[in-house]
C-alpha cells in the first residue's frame, strides 16, 4: 500500500510543477531606424590610359604622349608622387611582327583628395590625347568613424520611435531585447 501511495505522488508531482507552470511570454515591439549623411569622397583613384595611335599615317610615339602627359599633369598641380604605374602592354593587330601595327599601351593610377582637384586634372588633360580616363574608386578616409556616428544615429531614432509607439498604447520601453545593425 505504502509502494502505491508513493507511486501515485510520484506521478502527482511532475502534473502539480506543470500546473504552477504559467505561460511566460516578452511583449516586444520591433522598430527599425535609419540614417543618412551625404559626403563627399576625398580619396578619388582615377586611371588614365595612353595608347599609341595612327594619325595622318604617322604614328604617335608612346614616349610623345607620356611627356605631354606629364606636362599636363604638372599644369594641373598634381605632384607627381601621387602617380603610380598601374599597366604597361602592347597590342598586335595582326600576327606578324611589324612596328608599324604594334600600338604600345601605359596606364596610370592618380590618387585625387577632391572632386576640384579631378577638374583641374581633366581640364589639363584636354590638349593631351588620352585613350581613357575612368574614376576607378571612391573612398573617404574616415570611413568607418562617419558609418559608426550613422548607426549611433539610428539606434537613437530605433528608441523615438519605440517610445512614440508605446506611449500611444500607454506602456513604457524597457530593455532591449535584440539589436541587430
Amino acid at each position: 500500500m505504502k509502494q502505491h501511495v508513493i507511486f501515485l505522488i510520484m506521478l502527482a508531482l511532475p502534473l502539480a510543477s506543470v500546473a504552477q507552470e504559467r505561460e511566460h511570454k516578452e511583449h516586444f515591439i520591433e522598430v527599425t531606424g535609419s540614417a543618412q549623411q551625404e559626403i563627399e569622397p576625398n580619396e578619388i583613384y582615377t586611371l588614365i590610359r595612353l595608347r599609341e595611335f595612327e594619325e595622318n599615317r604617322q604614328k604617335t610615339p608612346l614616349e610623345q604622349l607620356d611627356k605631354n602627359f606629364l606636362d599636363a599633369l604638372k599644369k594641373a598641380g598634381i605632384d607627381r608622387k601621387r602617380l603610380e604605374l598601374a599597366d604597361v602592354g602592347s597590342r598586335l593587330d595582326t600576327f606578324r611582327r611589324r612596328d608599324r601595327e604594334a600600338y604600345r599601351a601605359k596606364s596610370y593610377q592618380i590618387k585625387l583628395t577632391s572632386a576640384e582637384e579631378l577638374d583641374k586634372l581633366l581640364t589639363a588633360l584636354e590638349s593631351v590625347k588620352v585613350d581613357i580616363v575612368d574614376i576607378t574608386r571612391l573612398n573617404h578616409s574616415d570611413h568607418e568613424t562617419i558609418m559608426l556616428d550613422l548607426t549611433l544615429t539610428a539606434l537613437s531614432e530605433d528608441r523615438r520611435k519605440a517610445e512614440t509607439l508605446m506611449k500611444s498604447i500607454d506602456a513604457e520601453v524597457g530593455k532591449p531585447i535584440i539589436v541587430r545593425e
